[in-house]
């Protein structure tokens, strides 16, 4: 019965180590898991190795529902397949640890109202360019330095690897292809 503490946050502007050091004042844990991935996708690379190696009686512990994934189905999916391995999923900001049929519940609530807030947020967000583009202060997104496009595409016809050109030149690695799509 091992417990670990897995803490994401989604940039690399983001420190994963305030979420974890939280998480370790306030449990007994035998191992912490951190990771800096994007949420918007269920394949994280260090929490699928993690959820590979847990066993029957460990424990999962996070600090809120949007580790784990962005929407409600992700998040049931997730805590689904820990309660089928007979995992103890622990959520904190919640209080629960999802593996009670208590837990279970507010999990479910939970899942729901932080779905509807993202639609919320979201909505808000269409309406505020809409009226920013009618009033003619909606330029969008400025375009990158042509000599950062110039210097990517050189690292790239030079064999680097994409992923690592993007890095390199801190930029998204979709916002690379899309200038050397151009």
């Amino acid at each position: 019965m091992t417990t670990y503490i897995y803490a994401r946050v989604s940039t690399d502007t983001q420190d994963s180590e305030a979420q974890a050091a939280f998480l370790t004042a306030k449990y007994i844990h035998d191992f912490v898991v951190e990771e800096t991935f994007t949420g918007t996708t269920t394949d994280r690379p260090k929490l699928n190795s993690l959820v590979s190696k847990l066993l029957s009686g460990d424990t999962l512990i996070v600090r809120e529902t949007s580790r784990l994934g962005r929407n409600s189905i992700e998040v049931l999916t997730f805590a689904q397949t820990m309660k089928d391995k007979g995992v103890s999923l622990v959520i904190d900001n919640l209080g629960v640890n999802i593996s009670t049929p208590a837990g279970e519940m507010v999990l479910t609530v939970m899942a729901g109202a932080a779905k509807m807030e993202r639609e919320l947020m979201l909505e808000r967000q269409r309406i505020g360019i809409a009226k920013a583009k009618a009033d003619g202060k909606y330029t969008g997104r400025k375009a990158l330095d042509p000599k950062l496009i110039a210097t990517a595409k050189q690292l790239v016809e030079a064999g680097m690897a994409k992923k690592d050109v993007a890095a390199h030149l801190k930029m998204g690695l979709s916002t690379l292809y899309k200038y050397l799509e151009a």
